[in-house]
């Protein structure tokens, strides 16, 4: 992945690795958070969650002057999200190693509501093996934009059968913004990111004809 696509997911993940961290807090956090984190990470690290984001959500936590007793607890919730992603992706990608960067956009996604169906239709739209984390983070922020998820996921499914390149993907959610601060509703902000980056549109739903003779379509269906 390239140092601008890293940098466009970075600005949508909540807890984002910071080079450099995955090693060792001691030096780093004062003694009294140390001992509230220590046996989540430890924890952590058995079951082979992402440390990097726990350890960055401990630093942020430093960082903002929290008691350390909070920061234990908010990072013990962070490990259960990352907990039930993993669980999540591992039932929607089985026999595949799953990368970090996945099960921590996979957790983003599931706080928006976004279930293992969609996660494993997403799946199968683009290559085999192919990585999840840049199509699973922009699907959970345009949900959290307001778009509805199924025009959310049937946007991002036909991003990747088309063989969209992932930094132009990552632009997506950025150009939502735009259309919703000029006015347009979120799923039309959509569409219209979607036109702007040459992406093509995901088809919409078949159209029913109207009864022999009628001339077209019943009122109200198939009218520009």
């Amino acid at each position: 992945m390239s140092n601008a696509v890293r940098a466009l997911v970075a600005s949508l993940l909540v807890v984002t690795p910071v080079a450099g961290q995955g090693t060792g807090l001691s030096s780093r956090v004062d003694a009294s958070t140390l001992r509230e984190v220590q046996p989540v990470l430890e924890a952590a690290g058995r079951d082979s969650l992402p440390l990097a984001a726990l350890e960055s959500k401990v630093l942020e936590g430093v960082a903002k002057n929290v008691q350390p007793r909070q920061i234990g607890a908010v990072v013990q919730a962070l490990a259960e999200e990352l907990r039930g992603a993993r669980l999540t992706l591992r039932d929607v990608l089985p026999g595949r190693p799953i990368a970090d960067g996945e099960i921590v956009a996979a957790a983003m996604a599931r706080r928006q509501g976004i279930g293992a169906e969609t996660l494993r239709t997403l799946s199968t739209a683009g290559p085999e093996g192919g990585s999840l984390e840049i199509p699973m983070t922009v699907l959970g922020e345009l949900v959290r934009r307001g778009v509805p998820t199924d025009e959310a996921a049937s946007a991002m499914s036909q991003v990747m059968r088309a063989g969209v390149p992932m930094q132009v993907a990552a632009q997506i959610p950025g150009r939502v913004d735009g259309g919703m601060s000029s006015g347009a509703p979120p799923g039309r902000a959509l569409a219209e990111a979607l036109r702007n980056l040459n992406i093509p549109n995901p088809p919409g739903p078949p159209v029913t004809p109207g009864p022999p003779g009628s001339g077209g379509p019943p009122s109200g269906r198939g009218r520009p």
